[in-house]
């Protein structure tokens, strides 16, 4: 960073760029203040020897660093020091006593019985791992990625949270199940579903729902089939609502234990 700052400075034109930048800050610092009733204190204008001084003593650092190079040692080390000696620093900053201050106190307090949050997200693992193939999952982490911030750009809340709304509202509460009762009719029973086989359901929905959209890239119909589920009219929501009638047709089957 000092490097750029230092090449930026030419020979011709230190002195007026430097005047020129800091009136300019200053004359529209000033403008602004008056227009807000709020406003923060603004930079005066620097005198000639300020400008003078600043400009030498990019001279020497530059000069320094052409003969001496830039160690940290000697960059470091304070006033009438030639070098620091950076393990002596760092073993005495280690013996420094901390003392916590009351707002820290305080938000230590608060955050005392609040878990870690997990590291990943064992639904958007599943919906990843689901769409993953020939074992590319940063490939198919990359198209997770790129749906869920276009369906935030639609709709402006928590993607990761309108895709778990989308899901739970999408998939179906049990599925039915044909068992053979050893005589020509076999039973058609309702089989509840577990939380994962509702998520495997509803992601391969919409997914399927995906494909048949304009676009040739698969996140952005990713995204607007999340988006179009999300506001309940996805084409999956018949498939859910066939379901559900299959399964209030074959109640009767239903044996509680």
């Amino acid at each position: 960073m000092l490097r750029t700052v230092v090449s930026s400075v030419r020979v011709g034109v230190r002195q007026p760029m430097l005047r020129a930048m800091y009136s300019v800050e200053s004359s529209g610092s000033a403008s602004g203040s008056t227009g807000a009733s709020t406003s923060t204190s603004t930079p005066t204008s620097l005198s000639d020897a300020e400008v003078d001084a600043y400009l030498d003593s990019i001279q020497e650092l530059r000069q320094q660093f052409k003969t001496q190079g830039f160690t940290p040692e000697s960059a470091l080390a304070p006033p009438g020091k030639g070098k620091l000696d950076l393990a002596a620093e760092l073993e005495r900053s280690r013996t420094i006593p901390f003392t916590p201050t009351e707002a820290q106190r305080a938000e230590y307090d608060a955050l005392r019985g609040v878990p870690l949050p997990q590291r990943t997200d064992p639904v958007i693992q599943q919906c990843t791992n689901m769409i993953m193939r020939d074992g590319k999952k940063q490939r198919a982490e990359l198209h997770i990625s790129r749906a869920l911030y276009l369906a935030f750009l639609q709709t402006r809340t928590d993607p990761v949270q309108l895709l778990k709304k989308c899901l739970d509202d999408l998939a179906p509460l049990m599925v039915v199940k044909t068992f053979s009762t050893g005589v020509a009719k076999a039973n058609v029973v309702p089989v509840p579903l577990s939380s994962r086989q509702r998520t495997r359901i509803a992601w391969k929905w919409i997914v399927d729902a995906s494909k048949s959209r304009a676009s040739s890239d698969f996140a952005v119909r990713l995204g607007e089939e999340i988006v179009a589920v999300s506001k309940g009219t996805g084409s999956a929501f018949d498939k859910r609502d066939q379901i559900h009638k299959a399964a209030i047709a074959h109640r009767a089957y239903i044996k509680l234990k």
